[in-house]
């Protein structure tokens, strides 16, 4: 997730110095185009998002709460906090798409503006912090949890897998795949592969 943010906030900078007015690859097309290609991958990225803090809220956050009770009160905060930002800056994209692209410069360079304070707030801390709470639980609850969070999680493996994967090095991509094998519903892990298989 943060290698995507990471790419939104370059693309967005690069926009921004741009002024929208033309794109850096011919194969982009027309700024607009580039605008609309840019709303379709941040739809994508802000989709994995919220799913997140989804199996968060519904799944992990309950069990930790039942050991420490308040131990997601900051968590659950940070979420208040993310979820109207992402929607802010999905309008703030939606407005600019249709503004003309030539007089839309400070716009792009607010937008920029929005995507780092995403990428602040964010921040691989956050990231960390989750997998500190989460691995120090037994194996058998381990596998409970994750088998639900994926199962929470098939209608986006089944949309953004793919790109889920591409901000992923080839080596958390396996790490990735084999926590799936792992921990998976073997119904949910036929049914990913299908949908794969149908998709490519």
């Amino acid at each position: 997730m943060l290698w995507h943010i990471e790419r939104m906030v370059r693309w967005s900078e690069d926009l921004a110095a741009r002024g929208g007015r033309r794109a850096v690859d011919p194969s982009v097309g027309t700024p607009k185009m580039e605008i609309r290609k840019f709303a379709k991958s941040y739809a994508q990225l802000q989709e994995i998002m919220v799913e997140h803090a989804q199996m968060e809220e519904r799944i992990l956050f309950p069990v930790l709460e039942s050991v420490d009770r308040g131990m997601c009160k900051s968590a659950n905060e940070e979420h208040g906090r993310e979820l109207p930002m992402m929607n802010g800056i999905k309008e703030y994209i939606k407005s600019i798409g249709v503004m003309d692209s030539g007089a839309c410069s400070e716009e792009l360079f607010t937008l920029a503006s929005r995507f780092k304070s995403l990428q602040q707030m964010m921040c691989k801390a956050h990231f960390e912090e989750e997998e500190k709470d989460l691995l120090p639980m037994g194996r058998e609850k381990q596998n409970k949890l994750m088998n639900q969070s994926l199962e929470l999680m098939r209608g986006t493996h089944s949309n953004v897998c793919d790109f889920l994967l591409q901000g992923l090095t080839p080596q958390e991509a396996m790490q990735y795949l084999d926590i799936l094998m792992n921990f998976a519903d073997p119904n949910f892990i036929s049914s990913f592969i299908c949908q794969q298989a149908i998709v490519d």
